[in-house]
């Protein structure tokens, strides 16, 4: 199968040794750019590819890429626009009842989109609003509870600005995933939570040749992951997930189950956490208790 695709997409690869390498930058019918010229392709993102491709996506170099240049002209444009949504919301939807557990995360995230403007992952930030819009507001939820709960736990500022960074960046790989699928309105069926599934890998094969350390972007490849090896992509069990990645899976549970998608409404926080203490083998325990404590401080 991967010499298939390397066939019928060989204006784009090339095989050199025993791996694949692209021959220039490639980029969605979007003008996302999904792979950069030179980058050492591995046979399981080929075969993630793949199976997208049966979900729709088609790949395309920046001659022929129909929104490309528009979508690079618009993403420089909006760059300075790039709004942080509304923290009333975010405080009402977990019950916080001191604003000022927020303060530092929310610093830390206005800096971290601030001085990514320069920074090649920019692209991918600036989309995310522009593809679905909440998955962006996930996204931006996602980095601040991690945030809240790596500041409890005594991280560093550098620390907590990688992991807000990596929080934000975590979803990224959904960008590759067709908006049909995204934004259905009902169950996806065995096909479509497949395509889902690859964000995790995808995500990660987008920003890896990117400055970012690697324990956290452990963020983007784990935060699916269950303690008891029920996740995905890898079914990784207890400490072979990493700790940040720990807290960014609660995190990104906590903000799924309170926020509203296409197939259901959302869920009040106090059933989330009930949610995930019924999972126990699954959620790391004393994170949702550290939760718990900072969202109902006085």
């Amino acid at each position: 199968m991967v010499k298939s695709f390397i066939e019928r997409h060989q204006d784009f690869f090339t095989e050199k040794g025993a791996g694949f390498f692209t021959r220039k930058n490639i980029y969605n019918k979007n003008g996302m750019l999904l792979l950069r010229e030179g980058q050492k392709v591995s046979e399981s993102t080929i075969l993630k590819l793949l199976r997208l491709e049966s979900c729709g996506l088609e790949i395309m170099s920046e001659d022929n890429s129909v929104g490309m240049r528009g979508f690079a002209i618009a993403s420089k444009e909006m760059a300075k626009d790039i709004q942080i949504p509304n923290t009333e919301e975010f405080e009402k939807k977990l019950n916080i009842r001191n604003k000022l557990v927020l303060e530092k995360p929310n610093k830390l995230l206005s800096d971290i989109i601030f001085e990514s403007k320069g920074e090649p992952w920019w692209i991918y930030i600036n989309a995310l609003p522009n593809y679905v819009n909440w998955i962006y507001t996930h996204s931006i939820d996602v980095a601040i509870i991690s945030m809240m709960l790596a500041e409890r736990l005594g991280y560093t500022d550098e620390e907590l600005f990688n992991i807000g960074l990596a929080a934000l960046l975590h979803d990224v790989g959904k960008l590759l995933v067709p908006k049909a699928i995204i934004e259905k309105p009902e169950a996806l069926n065995e096909v479509e939570k497949d395509c889902m599934r690859q964000h995790c890998e995808l995500g990660l094969s987008s920003l890896e040749t990117f400055n970012i350390p690697k324990e956290f972007t452990d963020i983007i490849m784990q935060h699916h992951e269950r303690l008891d090896g029920s996740g995905y992509p890898n079914g990784l069990k207890g400490d072979e997930i990493s700790h940040i990645a720990q807290i960014a899976m609660v995190a990104d549970t906590i903000d799924a189950i309170t926020s509203h998608r296409p197939y259901r409404e959302a869920y009040d926080i106090k059933t989330a956490i009930k949610m995930l203490r019924k999972e126990r083998a699954r959620y790391p325990q004393e994170l949702i208790t550290l939760f718990e404590n900072i969202i109902y401080e006085e």
